[in-house]
């Protein structure tokens, strides 16, 4: 790898966890927001569905824009706006306002990766592919890992403002960086001709694949589970026994860091079976889900979510790469934002729709329900003819 391409891709990674840290920065920070704006914890979360909800539904309508675009352009002039977005929001006054700033949040924060997802892929040399997508895999998880970090410990320092102060100046210098020191941004890369109304049509088509529409339903399924116990385990640890200041959920949020190993899961598939990998990694999610459900102490609970970062990270970038051999090469922008919208999409719902859940039957229903949803994406996976040759 050259020197220039690798200072590309830390650049393109960094960018991409900014990005992708605004969408979850709320998670660590519920308590502070209801407190600040005068309404309830789960008004509070409300403000998390809306700004995943705008940046999944994103991913649905630009992978088709992205097959004809300037990929690095894209990028940049999203992550100013995005930068301008938090910036505005860390004024609001109202719980109105800062709701309505949830939606730019997530529809900018999403044209970042889904650009830089097809670039990455444009620009991996073929014997690095699994290496080059494992590494922009891995950036997206830890913008999920960084955004509860980052705004849990800002905000227990010096308010939630600060903490999205904070994240708009680093957005807005990673764009420079990008604006500046990637080459390519200045080149015009525009890889098909294909009227964008055709690129919208063949995106649906896609969907009429009974394979791809198997791991695009996984990725979603297996999101749901994860992302509804990071959810709701920020209220189990608010509440009795644990009594947690957002500032404690931010660094027990460090235990996503074996989200890394997604370049790893994308080096093993060049050496092992993907099925099965993707197999044993969904049994060890559900294993992570029961560890995490009777933990009492903190050392459990950091060994439940090392186990389950891991095994969901480890799945991804292998569905993803899945996914991508299963759709033409022209389509690889649209497929790989339909794998995002999916993903992300269940993670919405799960914030969403576990709501009642939470109320009507506290932790043992949240987990009852998220392990039940990796449980349909392992069937999924059953399902699809699974390959353990």
């Amino acid at each position: 790898m050259q020197r220039s391409d690798f200072t590309a891709l830390i650049i393109i990674c960094l960018l991409t966890m900014s990005a992708v840290a605004t969408v979850f920065m709320n998670q660590a920070i519920f308590l502070e927001l209801a407190s600040f704006f005068h309404t309830s914890t789960a008004s509070a979360r409300f403000s998390f569905s809306m700004v995943s909800l705008s940046y999944s539904v994103t991913f649905l309508f630009a992978g088709p824009c992205m097959d004809n675009c300037n990929l690095p352009k894209v990028s940049v002039w999203s992550s100013f706006c995005l930068a301008a977005v938090l910036l505005a929001a860390s004024f609001t006054g109202s719980y109105q306002g800062f709701v309505s700033c949830m939606i730019p949040i997530g529809v900018f924060a999403a044209l970042v990766p889904a650009s830089m997802f097809p670039y990455i892929a444009t620009i991996a040399p073929d014997r690095k592919k699994g290496l080059y997508v494992g590494a922009i895999v891995a950036s997206s998880t830890m913008g999920v890992i960084f955004g509860r970090v980052l705004s849990g410990i800002v905000t227990a320092i010096a308010g939630w403002s600060m903490a999205y102060i904070t994240t708009s100046l680093l957005v807005l210098t990673l764009s420079l960086c990008m604006a500046f020191l990637v080459p390519s941004f200045r080149g015009s890369i525009i890889k098909n001709k294909i009227p964008v109304l055709k690129m919208y049509k063949n995106l649906f088509l896609l969907l009429s694949g009974k394979r791809t529409i198997a791991l695009l339903l996984l990725g979603a399924s297996l999101f749901f589970g994860f992302i509804g116990i990071v959810t709701f385990l920020s209220y189990r640890l608010n509440n009795a026994p644990f009594n947690f200041s957002s500032g404690q959920i931010g660094w027990i949020s460090f235990t996503g860091i074996t989200s890394l190993i997604a370049p790893v899961s994308g080096q093993l598939a060049a050496k092992f079976n993907i099925d099965k990998i993707i197999f044993y990694g969904l049994a060890a999610a559900l294993a992570a889900c029961f560890i995490v459900w009777k933990a009492i102490s903190i050392p459990l609970i950091s060994i439940g979510l090392l186990l389950l970062f891991l095994s969901v990270y480890t799945c991804q970038p292998l569905i993803f790469m899945k996914v991508g051999d299963n759709v033409p090469a022209e389509s690889l922008g649209s497929a790989s934002s339909l794998y995002i919208f999916f993903c992300i999409g269940g993670g919405s719902l799960a914030s969403i729709f576990l709501g009642p859940v939470w109320i009507a039957f506290g932790w043992t229903g949240i987990i009852i329900a998220c392990s039940s949803s990796i449980a349909v994406g392992l069937a999924l996976l059953i399902g699809s003819r699974i390959d353990f040759r």
